[in-house]
């Protein structure tokens, strides 16, 4: 049996979600999904990242709950959170996570120190910028893997998404030296890859999940892939999963991981 698993979107509860919970359950149900996990952004940032979700996680739990009652049966509806920078502060970071009552803890890079958005602070005109921020985000990553109290590691293209001035093909080869060394760290921590599928939405017009990053975490002893679309509408909620699901099994994968209470799942596709 296929299993179709988003395991990275966001609603109204995150500061630039589009959706309400009913909204993407609902569009979860369309596109024949098995689970889908919202995970709605708490970001350690200079700028601030954690008032929008905290102003509203009392009642973003109730609707959460609710919406797995109504739901049961048909789509799996997982409770999720995605922590930006959890390294910044990683005794404050981990204790958010432990008593948080959460399926499952994505931990990304939203921003590199000291506290420079990716999105907003950076040109990307020239190949050395587009190198410098690649080589900051994986000493990062590397650190985040390290001290973080997470489950999966967020969309290692991020950066990517930005680099069509300057990258024309939509390949990490580029910086395959720095990705390495990352790979093997996350596989050793048991924390998981996610495939984000946003690239299909970009310029780059695929979802991550190149053959050599695959094989690379495969040889380091990784098992536990996850599959996001990082939707914040509605009418993104399952983009690519399939053709993701499809690329992982080119690469021998035979399961996705979903996480329940901090639990990973293995689930066929």
């Amino acid at each position: 049996m296929e299993h179709l698993c988003d395991c990275h979107t966001h609603t109204w509860y995150s500061f630039d979600g589009c959706c309400n919970v009913e909204e993407l359950c609902a569009a979860a149900a369309r596109q024949g999904l098995s689970a889908v996990a919202m995970t709605e952004h708490y970001d350690y940032a200079e700028r601030g990242g954690t008032e929008h979700y905290t102003a509203r996680a009392r009642q973003r739990l109730e609707e959460v709950r609710a919406a797995q009652r109504a739901w049961a049966g048909r789509v799996e509806v997982l409770c999720g959170i995605e922590l930006g920078q959890p390294h910044l502060d990683p005794a404050v970071s981990r204790a958010f996570a432990a008593g948080g009552d959460f399926d499952l803890v994505i931990g990304s890079l939203h921003d590199v120190r000291p506290g420079r958005d990716i999105y907003r602070d950076f040109a990307y005109e020239t190949l050395e910028e587009c190198d410098a921020v690649y080589r900051q985000f994986f000493d990062e990553a590397r650190e985040l893997v390290r001290v973080a109290d997470v489950d999966v590691f967020g969309h290692y293209d991020y950066p990517l998404r930005l680099m069509d001035r300057c990258i024309t093909r939509p390949t990490m080869e580029r910086w395959k030296e720095q990705m390495l060394p990352f790979l093997r760290d996350l596989a050793a921590s048991g924390i998981a890859l996610e495939l984000n599928t946003t690239g299909l939405r970009r310029w780059m017009k695929r979802p991550a999940g190149e053959g050599w990053i695959l094989q690379a975490f495969r040889e380091y002893g990784g098992r536990r892939v996850t599959i996001g679309s990082d939707a914040h509408h509605a009418r993104d909620v399952g983009c690519g999963v399939r053709e993701t699901c499809a690329i992982l099994r080119e690469s021998g994968f035979d399961s996705v991981t979903i996480y329940r209470q901090r639990k990973p799942v293995q689930l066929s596709i």
